[in-house]
């Protein structure tokens, strides 16, 4: 299906668009003083499919070579919205190649494109800005004639934790891998979260990949994950700067921060996923986060991405780690679904 707009065609990609899609997703690096670049190598589509069910992802061509200049995606999965799973969708890799901006609007045509091809099954819509990426945010967050309002939600942080070990778990409790019952806790857990992910949906992740805190007889109080996506997500340092260009020459993994990668190498990292306690145990939060770490040595860090209200928040924050901060916002399509009152639960993998 294509759409028209002005001079500059509009159509939804396909996987055989994926090395075109990777050359504009990788032109230019995410701002700030650490300058991060954000990728999906080998193939940004298969990555993007796995990060949910389906694809929505319009491009932009340049008329008459048919070269993709702008793409922005819109990926379809579950989650748990208001206490019952629905349809969702997450707005994101909205890139266009920098000659190219300011002289067409095409953005406004993807935007109706991505509500025309999911409005039967999305009932709400999400995405993430990063905080310093300003120009991004003035721009959205201003009512704009062709574009959904964008809800400011809350500030999504992600916590990049270092990874030495812990002394142990508190007495009288166990730290397992894996065990019975994992399932159903999360299954009774996760609807107590706003777009907290459908359990056995997130790519990848197996029995094996799972850590309980058990009390002696076997009972689950906490549960998380550690999700490697280095096959198909990456991240690389461009460039540090300001007071961050120190960091490549201090010891911070003997301080207890994350190892800090090198410039021009992709980290070597992984996330702490689903990360759940049991509300009779939040203050079990730290020890919980440091035994998470004790079984993640041989990456530079984990990340782990919460907002205000989550259980594990405060207990993140007392962790030595450096973190950078995003913007989170529903994208208020007409006829959309409203959050409640719920904490809000977004897996930093999916982002």
């Amino acid at each position: 299906m294509s759409c028209p707009n002005r001079s500059y065609p509009l159509r939804l990609a396909v996987p055989s668009d994926s090395e075109a899609i990777r050359r504009v997703l990788e032109s230019g690096s995410y701002p700030g003083q650490i300058e991060v670049r954000f990728t999906r190598r080998p193939d940004p589509y298969r990555s993007y499919l796995n990060d949910g069910e389906a694809l929505v992802m319009p491009v932009t061509e340049y008329p008459g070579t048919g070269e993709i200049i702008g793409v922005g995606g819109c990926v379809l999965r579950r989650a748990h919205v208001n206490g019952r799973v629905e349809q969702t969708g997450y707005l994101t890799g909205l890139k266009l190649l920098e000659e190219y901006r300011g002289r067409n609007d095409s953005f406004r045509e993807a935007y109706s494109l991505i509500r025309r091809e999911t409005a039967d099954a999305c009932k709400l819509y999400v995405t993430t800005i990063l905080s310093e990426n300003t120009t991004a945010i003035k721009f959205l967050e201003k009512k704009r004639k062709g574009l959904p309002p964008y809800r400011f939600i809350g500030e999504y942080t992600v916590f990049c934790m270092g990874t030495r070990g812990s002394s142990g778990p508190p007495k009288g409790l166990r730290f397992v891998r894996g065990g019975d019952g994992i399932a159903a806790f999360y299954r009774e857990h996760l609807p107590r979260f706003n777009l907290s992910p459908v359990w056995g949906s997130l790519y990848g992740l197996g029995q094996e990949d799972f850590y309980t805190l058990r009390t002696g007889g076997g009972e689950i109080l906490a549960a998380c994950a550690v999700w490697n996506q280095q096959s198909y997500k990456q991240y690389t340092v461009t460039r540090y700067g300001g007071v961050y260009k120190l960091l490549e020459k201090l010891p911070t993994r003997l301080l207890g921060y994350p190892a800090v990668p090198r410039e021009g190498n992709p980290a070597n990292y992984a996330s702490i996923a689903l990360p759940l306690l049991r509300p009779d145990s939040l203050a079990l939060g730290r020890d919980f986060l440091k035994l998470a770490a004790s079984q993640a040595r041989e990456y530079e860090f984990l990340m782990l991405g919460l907002l205000p209200g989550h259980p594990l928040y405060g207990a993140a924050q007392k962790t030595r780690h450096l973190q950078y901060k995003s913007r989170l916002y529903t994208v208020e399509y007409e006829g959309c679904l409203e959050l409640d009152e719920r904490p809000l639960m977004l897996e930093a993998g999916l982002l």
